[in-house]
């Protein structure tokens, strides 16, 4: 289990005592592509960390579409905002066979009661996210056009999930057009026509849903240009 909790970002630099307590209230669950961990404003009582895969954190819209905010790898926190309320903010799901490292709310609380580390570590992801959710903002305003902020999503995609393959970085799970508007909050069709703009410009290649990024540095350019 230590070495579970070490491909965790918040315990990486933890005394041993807390890794201990730690290890001695973890649990680790496999749950499948496709799977809802949890619904929006649905009262929980676990905190739930990547070890491997992809979730999806969205809100609901009332139209039955959703927006997504956060997509997350291994390392990271889901939810640690139901430490200080546990009513969830946003929905969960994954988008590829996840592995899940579970503690309990209540247990969780006591370890971090006792650890500065421990709580300053939950306040920057707090403090992080919050970042992420300006830049959002910010990167899908009006002024902005769809075909760039396609550009840079694909560009931080490549980031996070990318692997290196002889055609150039491939986005290691499924990404469909559909989800990618539910990220950009635009419409699919919108979508699907910019996508094909950015292919046959040669920034990007499209099979099966995978993307590959030929160049990340060219797509970062097309985002830049005037």
């Amino acid at each position: 289990m230590k070495k579970e909790l070490s491909k965790i970002k918040l315990f990486q630099n933890l005394d041993k005592e807390t890794i201990k307590e730690l290890a001695s209230i973890a649990k680790i669950k496999e749950y499948k592509k496709g799977e809802l961990l949890y619904s929006d404003k649905e009262k929980i009582h676990t905190i739930y960390f990547v070890l491997e895969g992809v979730a999806s954190l969205y809100k609901p819209n009332p139209d039955n579409t959703k927006k997504v905010v956060f997509l997350f790898g291994s390392g990271v926190v889901l939810n640690e905002v139901i430490i200080y309320e546990n009513t969830t903010l946003l929905s969960c799901e994954f988008l590829a066979p996840t592995k899940l490292l579970e503690i309990d709310r209540e247990d969780f609380v006591k370890v971090l009661e006792k650890s500065y580390p421990l709580a300053k570590g939950v306040i920057e992801s707090l403090i992080y996210k919050n970042r992420v959710m300006s830049h959002q903002i910010k990167n899908t305003s009006n002024s902005i056009t769809v075909d760039k902020q396609i550009a840079l999503k694909l560009h931080k995609l490549a980031q996070d999930f990318g692997v290196i393959t002889d055609k150039g970085i491939e986005i290691n799970f499924d990404l469909s057009i559909t989800y990618l508007s539910e990220v950009l909050g635009a419409k699919r069709e919108t979508v699907s026509r910019q996508v094909k703009v950015l292919s046959e410009l040669g920034l990007i290649t499209v099979v099966r849903k995978r993307f590959t990024i030929h160049d990340p540095n060219k797509l970062l350019n097309y985002f830049n240009e005037k």
